[in-house]
Order: structure tokens, then C-alpha cells, then sequence
């Protein structure tokens, strides 16, 4: 008697095991690791020198920063994108969001201090006692030395036409309002 024929379907078992990935979900977290691994590349080496990242990973983005030819950045980039694959890339996500959300905090600090040396120099003069009334609710860390200072600057900086030293100082002095303990840079 020959041998009876036996095909996949036919024995009950799946042809691929369910828990495996698809190739397309393989090819999704590749590209998803590469990526990943350009943002990183994309950022300047101090930031991804506080980054979660291995010894390899580090010597692969410093040479990336070095390489200047088109095909040769590509291919490393690929090369960054298969040592993402050894990282945890959960951890990268978090150090790149956190470093995000610091960015963001800066920046909105920074559009703050410019609505209010906007506003102290177009209200009038009327209007400019209540404005620094209202500075230390509004900016944390403006002391009685520092509410002083603007109350100087403020009709100096509105005298100025020319080179803007009072508007400047105007500027860093509210900065530093906003977070204690920096100097003016």
C-alpha cells in the first residue's frame, strides 16, 4: 500500500504558528527601529549622550555625525535602524518624549516673558502700576529685589530707539523670574 499523502490543511495544525508575527508586522517594527533610530540621529550628540543607549549604538551615531557622502549616511542609517533592534527602544521613546516635553516647557516660558515685556512697555503709564502688582502671581519667582529692578527698567527700555540694552535686560530679568537660580546668559 503507498503512502497516504499528507498536506498541511489536512493534519489540523496551522502552516504558520499564530504567535509568530507576520512578515508585514516584522517589516512594520523594522521600519518603526529605524526611524526611531534617525530621530536620534536627527538630535545633537549631548542630547543622545543622556540617552538609555548602548556602547555600539553611541560609536555608530558618532559616526554618523562624521560622514558627510549621501550613500554613506543612508547605509549607516539602515546600520543604526538594525542596532535598534538590541536597544530598548521603550526607554529611547521615553528619554526622546521627556527631552520633547522640556523643549516645550522652554519655549512656553520663553513666549511668557516676551507677552510680558511686551505688555509692560505698550500699557500706559496708568495701567503699568497694576501690571506689577500682578508680576509675582503670575511669574513664580519675582522677588521684591526683582520687582525693583523692573519698575527701573521699564520707563528706561521705553525711552530707547536705538540699541535695545534695556529691553534686554527687561527680558532676562523676567526669565529669571520665572526660574529661580539662573544667571543671565
Amino acid at each position: 500500500m503507498p503512502p497516504r499523502k499528507r498536506y498541511q490543511w489536512q493534519d489540523g495544525a496551522p502552516a504558520v504558528p499564530e504567535d509568530s508575527p507576520s512578515r508585514s508586522e516584522k517589516k512594520r517594527r523594522s521600519t518603526a527601529l529605524q526611524e526611531l533610530g534617525e530621530e536620534l540621529a536627527a538630535l545633537p550628540p549631548s542630547a543622545w549622550r543622556d540617552m538609555p543607549l548602548g556602547p555600539d549604538m553611541r560609536e555608530a551615531l558618532d559616526l554618523l555625525s562624521r560622514i558627510s557622502d549621501r550613500e554613506g549616511r543612508r547605509r549607516q542609517l539602515q546600520f543604526i535602524g538594525r542596532l535598534m533592534r538590541e536597544e530598548d527602544a521603550g526607554a529611547i521613546r521615553t528619554a526622546l518624549a521627556a527631552r520633547a516635553a522640556g523643549q516645550q516647557a522652554e519655549t512656553a516660558r520663553f513666549h511668557r516673558a516676551e507677552q510680558w515685556r511686551d505688555r509692560l512697555l505698550t500699557e500706559t503709564d496708568a495701567a503699568l502700576p497694576a501690571l506689577l502688582d500682578a508680576l509675582p502671581g503670575a511669574l513664580p519667582h519675582a522677588g521684591a529685589e526683582a520687582i525693583a529692578r523692573l519698575r527701573e527698567l521699564v520707563p528706561a527700555a521705553r525711552r530707547e530707539h536705538g540699541a535695545p540694552h534695556a529691553r534686554r535686560e527687561l527680558f532676562r530679568l523676567l526669565m529669571q523670574c520665572q526660574r529661580p537660580g539662573e544667571g543671565q546668559k
